[in-house]
């Protein structure tokens, strides 16, 4: 019997609070703190980080532990980073501990995404990729929305740090309890460990020996689709006028409503148009939606309702990409096979959040919001030739 994808949301939450906490809380106090916009943009690229090379890695869970056990383990690791984020207090001195917690939490939180992609097309029926891709996307970016909201507020209202941090510590456990509905996939390959490394690595060259998984893989490798302006919204707040309260609703509960319509709308997209399609025409919306930002009114309504039309957009990209992904990782090795598409996408884009904020600190938001907007129609326009080409 196969498992509703909804359950994924749950179990991918703590994968996406792993950036909502440094982006929305942490880059809000940094800048609070004194410290520059650049500062922030430094902490989001370490949350990023390991997303951009853990396929380097990801055969560890595909050929080791169970893929409950790896998601407990990583999630326990998740809950005491996230512990430490809030209790070290922010300043100039501190910042060095603090963006070690977030890299050992982020690398924690690879663990996690590896486990549950191999449970996902273990569970979920195959006809319905695009839909869990969806469920799947909703949970990680409300955690990165919402949950990034909701951390700033404990941490600025409870009487003590600890408590704040005790509480998402919690929360984060809590999303354990869903493995119980789960079956257990069988391990890649069979024999002795030099085998089943092996077997990785066929299952990886015939999905990069087709065409579709070529043009599927430099699509995810340009710098498109992941909402570079969207983790440093809380950083910039200030040039729309939006306080600390109206940040965390904004960026919190608004946000998290924005991109779980985005993400399923984006993974019923998915089901409807060719997978490269449906990416392709949700990162165009969100260049779109860029534009709008940049020339937006600078007052706290305007800052409310275009952040959460562009986040919408993120969560129909991410969608899109991850169910792209699925539908070429089918057979063995997925978390290989769905790490090495994550990977090039967030290698693609990895260095335009920190190019966002000296972008930022140089020219303003016009700079900033710019240089997205050339890079976004540059690589669309990159895409359209290649694809028309080799299809040809």
């Amino acid at each position: 019997m196969k498992t509703h994808p909804s359950l994924f949301a749950i179990l991918y939450f703590p994968y996406g609070l792993m950036v909502g906490v440094p982006a929305v809380m942490l880059g809000w106090l940094a800048t609070r703190a004194g410290l520059p916009v650049s500062a922030a943009a430094t902490i989001v690229g370490i949350a990023f980080a390991p997303a951009a090379f853990k396929f380097l890695w990801a055969p560890i869970g595909d050929l080791t532990l169970t893929r409950k056990r790896w998601y407990v383990l990583a999630n326990a690791c998740c809950a005491l980073a996230f512990f430490a984020m809030c209790v070290i207090p922010m300043s100039a001195k501190t910042l060095p501990l603090l963006t070690g917690f977030v890299l050992a939490g982020a690398l924690s939180a690879t663990f996690i995404a590896f486990s549950l992609q191999g449970l996902l097309l273990h569970n979920c029926d195959p006809a319905l990729l695009g839909r869990a891709a969806g469920f799947y996307q909703t949970g990680n970016m409300v955690g990165q929305t919402l949950g990034g909201g909701a951390a700033l507020w404990l941490v600025r209202h409870l009487p003590a740090l600890w408590m704040a941090g005790a509480l998402l510590a919690a929360v984060v456990l809590l999303c354990n309890l869903p493995l119980l509905l789960l079956r257990e996939p069988p391990r890649v390959g069979e024999g002795r460990l030099g085998d089943r490394v092996r077997e990785v690595w066929r299952e990886l060259r015939l999905m990069v020996g087709k065409v579709d998984g070529r043009l599927a893989l430099l699509l995810a490798f340009l710098p498109i689709g992941t909402g570079n302006a969207q983790f440093l919204f809380s950083a910039v707040a200030r040039e729309w006028k939006a306080s600390g309260d109206f940040v965390s609703l904004v960026l919190g509960l608004v946000a998290g409503i924005a991109i779980t319509i985005g993400t399923l709308y984006g993974g019923w997209l998915e089901d409807r148009l060719p997978q490269r399609r449906a990416y392709f025409v949700a990162c165009a919306a969100q260049g779109v939606l860029a534009v709008v930002l940049l020339y937006s009114p600078r007052e706290p309504w305007a800052f409310a309702v275009i952040t959460a039309s562009y986040t919408a957009t993120l969560g129909a990209c991410s969608a899109a990409l991850t169910g792209m992904a699925l539908a070429l990782a089918k057979g063995g090795a997925a978390s290989t096979k769905v790490s090495l598409f994550i990977a090039f996408n967030t290698l693609g884009s990895l260095g335009l959040v920190k190019g966002a904020g000296w972008a930022h600190d140089a020219w303003g938001m016009t700079g900033m919001l710019g240089a997205e907007i050339i890079t976004v129609a540059v690589s669309l326009v990159i895409f359209s030739v290649v694809s028309r080409r080799v299809l040809a």
